[in-house]
């Protein structure tokens, strides 16, 4: 059997690996760091959000973060029949609650079932949002203050400029639930 001698690879090869399949290999694993194949994507600090495309809105439920509820984005994406009204619909979607697979996430909402959207008026420094009864109905004061939450951070998502009041069935909200957490006049735009 004939004897094989060991020998180097020529300059040119061993610089092209690294210098030509290096950077090829960092660039697969920045792409791949958006997959979650590396772990879950970090969450981003209360009152950030991811930017989102122009026929999307920010849908905004409760979930558990440690022993804190906190607001967290769901992205829907408009229908071309609701590009017009885009707070409207996220508002339905928001009275909707999280999706069954939001749900698998962890995702819930404080919106009592069955509240419905009653009306959106807007003037050029208030956004009034008009909701069904069952929106003022139990709960305790936790509960009722991460529901405005969710309400407010759909709304700031959206439109930043206005000031947020809540109407009941067509009457101001002043106070909600069964303690009788007593509501501002306009829901304040700090994030949670």
């Amino acid at each position: 059997m004939p004897a094989v001698s060991a020998q180097k690879s020529p300059v040119w090869f061993r610089q092209w690996l690294t210098w030509g399949l290096l950077p090829v290999l960092l660039t697969g694993a920045v792409s791949l760091s958006g997959c979650n194949w590396f772990g879950p994507k970090p969450v981003l600090p209360p009152g950030q959000q991811a930017p989102i495309a122009s026929d999307e809105v920010a849908v905004f439920f409760s979930k558990y973060q440690g022993n804190q509820s906190i607001a967290e984005p769901v992205i829907r994406k408009i229908p071309e029949a609701a590009k017009a009204e885009p707070l409207k619909f996220a508002l339905t979607e928001l009275l909707k609650g999280p999706s069954a697979e939001e749900k698998t996430q962890g995702f819930y909402t404080e919106i009592p079932k069955g509240t419905q959207l009653l009306g959106v008026a807007q003037d050029p420094k208030v956004i009034t949002i008009n909701l069904s009864g069952q929106f003022a109905t139990g709960g305790g004061s936790t509960s009722i203050t991460q529901r405005l939450e969710e309400l407010k951070r759909t709304i700031k998502a959206i439109d930043t400029q206005h000031e947020i009041t809540v109407q009941v069935d067509g009457k101001p909200l002043e106070l909600l639930g069964g303690e009788g957490l007593e509501v501002p006049g306009s829901l304040q735009s700090e994030p949670q």
